[in-house]
């Protein structure tokens, strides 16, 4: 296994294979050097290779954590693009949650662009239903059990 520095893999010196790129990505993200990133993507990608999903996973996942929903969702339709499906969940997590909370999930139409929330149904639940074993759920049923001990 190779190691290659950091500088020799930003000018590209040698040529990196992709878990190279990947970490290298990765922590150019991790660092908050955004820009860096985005100009070693560019670089990667005017040789005629094209990032992982998990890369990509990486960056998307900086842009939601930042609130930069538009910037996230271009490199979403990029990733859908090329490789056929968005990240991860890990990575769609935060970029649901505000563009919910923002209002934009209609506008952005991201159930079609990255598909349903897998949670959704747990989030309706705990808002919508009432849950039997829950304590707000079983105190009329105690209420009624103490009552007949005390016939």
């Amino acid at each position: 296994m190779f190691i290659y520095s950091s500088r020799a893999m930003l000018n590209f010196e040698q040529d990196p294979p992709s878990s190279s790129e990947r970490t290298i990505i990765e922590m150019l993200v991790s660092c908050n050097q955004i820009t860096e990133a985005l100009d070693f993507k560019q670089k990667i990608e005017n040789k005629g290779k094209r990032l992982d999903l998990l890369s990509y996973g990486s960056l998307i996942e900086y842009f939601g954590n930042n609130n930069q929903i538009g910037s996230a969702v271009a490199l979403i339709k990029e990733c859908k693009s090329i490789h056929g499906s968005p990240p991860g969940e890990k990575c769609l997590k935060q970029i649901r949650i505000k563009s919910r909370q923002q209002g934009l999930e209609e506008t952005l139409d991201l159930e079609s662009l990255i598909g349903k929330d897998p949670l959704y149904w747990i989030k309706k639940g705990e808002n919508e239903l009432k849950r039997e074993y829950s304590k707000k759920g079983r105190r009329q049923i105690q209420h009624a059990a103490n009552k007949l001990l005390h016939i």
